[in-house]
């Protein structure tokens, strides 16, 4: 008889004092690091509800932009070798969690969902430095498709992190809209593992989409050879 195996549950610590000393580091070191930190299309961002958000992951930077931009509560889905230390008593304050396989993934995240909280993951799994937008792991769309199924509406919107090294240092982050979960729920009970590969592959293009946007040179993910234009992008704020 097969055994089954029992995930370890995790506890949630997010504490808004600890959010609101972290939120404060945060700003300072991205004021101190950056002549200026552009924020695109935050319109984006649902104001209340769950969500999951998507990003690329290629500097230290990233959390901490995605914590600027955001403004709202979420939960950090980050590999453990980032908890430990000094960053794994802190970090969990502001929703950090490890994503460890042998752990409660997806029902944290739900529980998360059903609080109106939101869901960050980064799922190339780890920091990559060489400018590359590597394969997207699939647990963020299973995590989507698995709530979607389990009647909580929740929206998947792509993210996009870059910087411009050099004098001045410039960091960007930009928003992108929802992507329509509905045809990718629909088929995930009868072929959860392709439909999950499916929706992965998708958020792969439109993050690789949102990429070429904010950078000086029209991705290499892209089949299309030009940048894409879209009116959100013309508008943004700055933090000087």
């Amino acid at each position: 008889m097969r055994e089954i195996r029992r995930l370890k549950k995790i506890v949630d610590k997010k504490n808004w004092l600890g959010a609101l000393f972290l939120w404060i580091i945060n700003e300072i070191v991205l004021r101190f690091k950056f002549r200026r930190v552009e924020v695109y299309g935050r319109e984006n961002v649902p104001e209340n509800g769950p969500f999951i958000l998507v990003s690329n992951h290629s500097s230290r930077f990233d959390g901490l932009m995605v914590l600027r931009g955001l403004r709202r509560k979420a939960n950090y889905m980050v590999s453990p070798a980032e908890l430990k230390g000094y960053q794994g008593v802190t970090l969990p304050w502001v929703g950090a969690f490890p994503a460890d396989p042998k752990s409660d993934l997806v029902g944290f995240a739900e529980e998360g969902f059903r609080k109106g909280d939101g869901l960050v993951v980064f799922p190339e799994g780890t920091v990559f430095y060489d400018g590359v937008l590597h394969p997207f792991k699939l647990g963020a769309a299973r995590i989507a498709l698995s709530a979607q199924n389990n009647g909580i509406a929740v929206k998947v919107i792509p993210a996009s992190v870059m910087y411009e090294w050099g004098s001045p240092n410039v960091a960007r982050i930009i928003f992108g809209e929802p992507v329509d979960l509905q045809s990718y729920a629909e088929r995930f009970k009868s072929d959860p593992q392709a439909v999950a590969r499916n929706l992965t592959e998708s958020l792969y293009r439109e993050v690789a989409a949102l990429r070429s946007e904010i950078s000086d040179m029209p991705n290499v993910c892209l089949t299309t050879n030009g940048k894409l234009n879209r009116s959100w992008s013309l508008e943004f704020e700055k933090v000087a």
